[in-house]
């Protein structure tokens, strides 16, 4: 009944929030509410819940006012008709095959941990023999941008965070990263809308994890932590600062990442994304301490 990836959706949401403090604040729901509320908690209530449905709406209508400009490649009428008949796994599905694709032909192992991917984070209602199907009818478009700001457009911010680390997980699943998988990665993060410093952020939260074996594609083994010479580099990278950063950059720094990365709920994509960002907020939380240790 709701669509919330038009921009009508957020649109409405908007005003409906604006509608319900213009109320409140003209004594509207005073006069007409049947209790009685003297010492105005209700209207305070009304107002404050006003009040965060247009905030939560800004954000979704820029992105959604912005999309045409970020798919004005053409697409042939079976890609669209097919994507918009997919779910949002199948969708997901698309984007990461896309990402495997970008330094060449899928290969069998690539194809196996994307398989395994979707199964571990869309355990209902995803099967291994939907997935088969979804291989034997690939997407055919070329287009990155198109395609990931497509994918984005029914996601939160936090949502998109985790996207784009899954988008750089099966990048490095080969164990090789090319020029052609950094392009990539860059035309996905172009698609979700996501500012360069934030997607070089995510990038490095993704590959820590990565080299951690933070492991949930499929082989229940941990891979060996690699020797790390470069420990502040790499944790200032994290923070997305430059080697020469001081104290109080970290810290500002630090501050500012606590309230953007804090690992909200993320209903369209599952507990493991959960996970996933509440493990990304702990790297940041650990890079930060190994700063601010560090004489």
């Amino acid at each position: 009944m709701f669509d919330r990836t038009t921009l009508q959706y957020w649109v409405a949401r908007f005003v409906l929030g604006l509608l319900l403090l213009l109320a409140v604040g003209m004594g509207v729901i005073q006069r007409f509410s049947p209790i009685k509320d003297s010492v105005g908690l209700i209207s305070l209530a009304m107002g404050v819940f006003g009040f965060s449905i247009s905030l939560t709406a800004i954000k979704p209508m820029t992105r959604l006012s912005t999309y045409r400009s970020r798919t004005r490649k053409a697409w042939g009428e079976d890609a669209r008709n097919a994507f918009e008949r997919a779910s949002l796994p199948r969708r997901i599905f698309y984007l990461l095959v896309a990402v495997a694709e970008s330094d060449g032909p899928i290969r069998a192992a690539e194809r196996e941990v994307v398989r395994q991917f979707l199964l571990e984070r869309f355990d209902d209602p995803v099967s291994s023999d939907e997935i088969r199907t979804w291989e034997t009818q690939p997407l055919e478009v070329q287009d990155l941008i198109g395609l990931a700001a497509r994918v984005a457009a029914s996601l939160s911010d936090s949502e998109l965070d985790t996207l784009f680390c899954w988008c750089a997980l099966v990048a490095f699943a080969d164990g090789r990263f090319r020029p052609d998988e950094h392009h990539a990665l860059a035309e996905v993060a172009r698609g979700l809308s996501l500012p360069s410093g934030r997607a070089r952020m995510l990038f490095h939260l993704a590959r820590a994890q990565f080299l951690a074996g933070s492991n949930r594609e499929g082989n229940n083994q941990q891979r060996p932590r690699p020797h790390n010479p470069h420990p502040r580099g790499d944790a200032l990278s994290v923070l997305g600062l430059p080697i020469n950063a001081n104290k109080d950059q970290i810290r500002r720094r630090h501050r500012e990442l606590v309230r953007k990365f804090h690992p909200d709920a993320q209903p369209n994509l599952g507990p493991v994304a959960q996970e996933e960002a509440t493990d990304r907020f702990r790297a940041i939380q650990h890079a930060y301490e190994l700063l601010t240790d560090t004489p």
